[in-house]
């Protein structure tokens, strides 16, 4: 789990992101933009791969691929917090933390988003499931859910190597929108250190 420091770091830089976007001429009416934070803690453990991998854009239904912050009040319905939105799409979003969070493990030759002029040795694909503040049946504080389906293929014969579902939840401390993002942070932190430490345990150069 994240230090309170951090926590209060992902607050400051979406109020700062806020702020920019009110002096950009945004005023009061544009939504407020809130970004999460890549995973910098891992195992001691940590195998080291002696290759390149490749980060696909994840899947995802429509009402999770959005800018908006999804809740959910019931299993049949989807709703969006009002004023606020993340800084890109939720699939690039985790897209790019996922790349930044093996970056940051430092257990890789390399690793980058998939291009058609970038080749890897392996490439990790994913499905974004849940990425939703959940109320369960009126609750008065949500359960954040991320859920990932990785699959890992071995390039260039585009093998499959394994598959793995990742699942995190955290609940945030009040019924605010910050506080909300900072559960998110926390649940997502979880499900990448997670899919970092499968993909290194699984993949064979």
């Amino acid at each position: 789990m994240k230090t309170p420091m951090r926590r209060l770091a992902v607050l400051g830089l979406a109020l700062a992101l806020a702020s920019c976007s009110s002096l950009l001429g945004g005023g009061g009416a544009g939504p407020k933009l809130y970004i999460l934070t890549p995973a910098t803690d891992f195992p001691p453990n940590l195998p080291s791969l002696p290759a390149q991998l490749l980060i696909q854009t994840p899947e995802a239904s429509d009402v999770l691929n959005t800018r908006q912050i999804a809740l959910s009040r019931n299993t049949l319905s989807f709703d969006y917090f009002a004023s606020a939105n993340w800084t890109d799409s939720a699939p690039t979003l985790v897209q790019k933390l996922l790349v930044d969070s093996f970056e940051n493990s430092g257990h890789l030759t390399g690793v980058a988003r998939d291009t058609v002029a970038l080749k890897g040795d392996f490439v990790l694909r994913s499905e974004l499931r849940h990425f939703e503040a959940d109320y369960g049946k009126d609750e008065p504080l949500p359960t954040v859910r991320v859920e990932l389906g990785l699959t890992l293929v071995r390039l260039p014969d585009r093998d499959i190597v394994g598959h793995r579902t990742v699942i995190a939840t955290a609940k945030p401390g009040e019924n605010s929108v910050p506080a909300v993002v900072v559960a998110f942070d926390q649940a997502l932190d979880a499900a990448l250190r997670d899919s970092v430490a499968w993909t290194l345990a699984t993949a064979k150069p």
